[in-house]
């Protein structure tokens, strides 16, 4: 009886252990269908993981080895992934714009490298006065919003507001009269997670509302359509598979490996939330991060364009 009741445990110890070490791969097919709780398990995945991983090992001893190691893995996979190359195609020769997105957090110590980005159409997250100063004389056409997005598009070729600041539009939507015209929609979006000051910027929910918003728009868009800018969402969770995967966006930043844009106090969490998204058979080719003196991001730039023939 008793060497049938260690045989019950054993397999009841296995079974455990197997159980646990396939869990960690259902969030690829969770992380959707668990709505505003994915949207905030992606957020703090890469610490969630670590330590998921070092409790496993603390509690079980050996046997949680192996779940350990599938848990590090599979988290390993949904951040990195959405770094990986996805080249949709190559900017038609001598059509291409290059677009730079910064959230430069209201410093005038990034205006210097803000003007060396060499940016055709430069959008800019938490401008300010100091920083529209120095950076207006580089650029003949500007659109600037002031209330409560704080979002700047600098451009070497003219624009037309198409939209201001809204209640479902954190940011600007402008015409850009490029040798190729194209819709681009400049956006900051609130951040879905607690500031300093123990409160949100924005609910993980009104956030959510604000990006299917702005893929509604995408998708409304007759031509070629851009959204760029400080989204504050993820490319691990499902805002920005609203806009990619959902509408059909490329992200330019793809077409090598992408990395983190958050820096400083947030480095920790790995997140990539300033995007250059292009749609309407448009691509992107030569993508690279900047760094932003006293910002907490890193800049963004990408030359983009229609693509060329038999792409996109």
């Amino acid at each position: 009886m008793r060497g049938e009741l260690h045989r019950r445990g054993s397999w009841r110890a296995a079974l455990t252990v197997v159980a646990l070490t396939a869990a960690p791969w259902a969030w690829f097919a969770l992380r959707d269908p668990l709505g505003l709780a994915g949207d905030v398990l992606a957020i703090v995945l890469p610490v969630l993981t670590v330590v998921g991983a070092g409790v496993l090992v603390w509690r079980l001893r050996r046997a949680g080895v192996l779940p350990a190691v599938s848990l590090l893995l599979a988290g390993t996979v949904a951040v990195v992934g959405p770094w990986a190359p996805d080249d949709a195609g190559s900017v038609r020769p001598g059509a291409a714009v290059t677009l730079a997105a910064a959230n430069v957090t209201g410093m005038s110590s990034t205006v210097p490298a803000l003007r060396s980005a060499g940016a055709d159409v430069l959008v800019v997250s938490e401008d300010d006065p100091a920083v529209d100063a120095g950076i207006a004389p580089a650029y003949p056409f500007r659109e600037v919003a002031s209330n409560g997005s704080h979002v700047g598009v600098y451009s070497r070729f003219p624009l037309r507001l198409l939209e201001g600041p809204g209640p479902d539009l954190p940011g600007l939507r402008v015409a850009v009269a490029a040798p190729v015209p194209f819709d681009l929609i400049a956006l900051h979006v609130p951040r879905p997670w607690f500031t300093g000051r123990g409160g949100y910027q924005a609910t993980p929910a009104e956030h959510h509302r604000l990006v299917e918003a702005t893929a509604a728009r995408v998708a409304r868009s007759p031509g070629p359509v851009v959204v760029a800018g400080d989204l504050n969402s993820t490319d691990r969770a499902r805002d920005y598979r609203s806009l990619v995967s959902d509408v059909g966006m490329v992200d330019a930043m793809r077409e090598r490996w992408a990395a983190p844009t958050q820096v400083t106090s947030w480095a920790l969490f790995a997140l990539r939330i300033d995007h250059v998204l292009v749609g309407g058979a448009w691509c992107g080719d030569a993508p690279r991060r900047f760094d932003l003196p006293r910002s907490d991001h890193l800049g963004v730039t990408a030359a983009i364009g229609p693509c060329s023939a038999g792409r996109g």
